[in-house]
């Protein structure tokens, strides 16, 4: 084991030592950037837990020190370090003592249930990890700690966090686990940048560093308003994800000055239960195209067979695909749907893929695999949690809402005081089964108006 952990060790400080030399300015954020320091201290890393088990939530640490910042296990120090506690009532490991120190604590559901939560929690851990070994400076602790998916874990990784001198908490991921760590760092005044993308948790002192879908939503619409579409439709499940869609979507046309014509909902995801409604929707628009008041677009906030299943129906009953613009969400970002005839000209709302390209390519050399869906999100929050903590404790919240914003892996975001994330979103175009830029995502803040 002893070997395995060495061999690991040396193979991933040789990937890491390359990426040092690669350009960060794809990585970095656009106000505040600390200063370059010297090369960091010793690290006592723990191992990606990869593999986490319920009754050893918190990932193993290493057998030795490699170079690079620190990452902090909280329950499992070095028997030879002697830590010592700071005024902070945080554990400081010898070689870090007297150094002005930014605390980061990760909180992410290494033992939750589900297998796929599991497997993005090692892959953010990566992601953070990552990041800590791309920065200049090398005064970061970032402590790991196991939330177990649940809202009790996440309230007892969370006073866990305080208790090691936490100065930003990163994370959980779920809403109500969210809710429930937020309980505990508030009575600190520590703030949360958190990756849920359920706004109804976002707060001040709460941030969602996560891509809600009624951002998408809103892009989107703005873009087909400024390509002259006044009557919209819409066409989707009657889920939970369908009708915060259809919210938004609503509230996003009666913004710019649009009215939504024509809707339409089905349960499920097989092609016959979308066949009635997509016949009722083709219905609506053929009764009103002889009038000039057919809707010139439509959102189908679908995704993989279902999407594919979907499109084809409209054309099928008579909207005209080339009259009609048929839009998306980010769900749309998948290949074989790039693939499908009924959705070329389509458009739809997502992170900026250029801005990303360079951070998936650092994960992948580092590791050896492709990043997770939320991994540029941890990478990220690394980022902006050294920005907060790096300061007056007092000036946490301000430097969080800077109305510059930042620019990172998923291209520009800057928080409002509510907590909500807003996100600079490229639209992309379906063209011969390609995405093709339609509208480039804003690169800094909006014009002042």
């Amino acid at each position: 084991m002893r070997e395995h952990v060495r061999k690991t060790k040396i193979e991933l400080k040789a990937a890491l030592s390359a990426l040092a030399a690669l350009a960060l300015c794809a990585c970095t954020t656009v106000p505040l950037d600390p200063p370059p320091r010297q090369p960091g201290p010793i690290i006592d890393r723990p191992m990606p837990p990869v593999q986490p088990q319920p009754d050893a939530p918190y990932p193993d640490q290493t057998d030795g020190p490699i170079d690079g910042p620190v990452i902090d296990n909280p329950i499992d120090v070095p028997d030879d370090a002697e830590p010592y506690y700071n005024d902070r009532q945080g554990i400081t490991l010898p070689h870090m003592a007297g150094r002005d120190t930014k605390r980061l604590a990760l909180l992410l559901p290494f033992s939750a249930r589900s297998s796929r939560l599991r497997d993005e929690a090692a892959s953010m851990f990566q992601a953070a990890e990552l990041a800590l070994f791309q920065r200049p400076d090398a005064d970061i602790v970032l402590t790991v700690l196991d939330t177990k998916g649940t809202p009790e874990g996440a309230r007892s990784a969370a006073q866990a966090a305080l208790q090691q001198g936490a100065d930003v908490i990163l994370g959980p991921i779920i809403a109500d686990n969210v809710t429930a760590a937020s309980s505990i760092a508030a009575r600190r005044g520590v703030p949360l940048l958190a990756f849920s993308n359920d706004q109804s948790v976002a707060d001040r002192g709460r941030y969602l560093v996560s891509f809600p879908p009624e951002a998408e939503v809103d892009r989107i619409v703005d873009y087909a308003a400024s390509q002259g579409v006044r009557d919209f439709a819409y066409i989707g499940p009657d889920d939970a994800y369908g009708r915060r869609v259809r919210r938004a979507y609503e509230l996003a046309v009666q913004q710019v000055g649009g009215q939504v014509t024509a809707t339409e909902t089905y349960s499920g995801s097989d092609i016959s239960a979308m066949q009635e409604p997509a016949r009722r929707l083709a219905q609506a628009y053929l009764a009103r195209r002889g009038s000039g008041r057919s809707f010139g677009a439509v959102l189908m906030p679908e995704t993989g067979t279902a999407l594919r299943s979907l499109a084809p129906l409209l054309p099928t009953y008579g909207i005209d695909p080339q009259a009609v613009l048929f839009m998306g969400t980010s769900r749309w970002d998948d290949r074989a749907s790039a693939r499908e005839p009924a959705l070329q000209g389509g458009v739809f709302a997502a992170a900026d893929k250029q801005a990303r390209a360079a951070f998936g390519s650092d994960f992948e050399s580092a590791y050896g695999k492709a990043p997770s869906s939320l991994a540029s999100l941890a990478y990220d929050a690394v980022q902006l949690g050294a920005i907060a903590a790096d300061g007056d404790p007092r000036g946490r919240l301000r430097r969080l809402e800077s109305p510059v914003g930042f620019f990172g892996t998923d291209g520009y975001l800057r928080f409002g005081p509510d907590g909500r994330p807003e996100r600079g979103l490229a639209v992309y175009r379906i063209d011969e089964g390609q995405f093709r830029v339609a509208d480039p995502a804003p690169t800094g803040p909006p014009p002042e108006t």
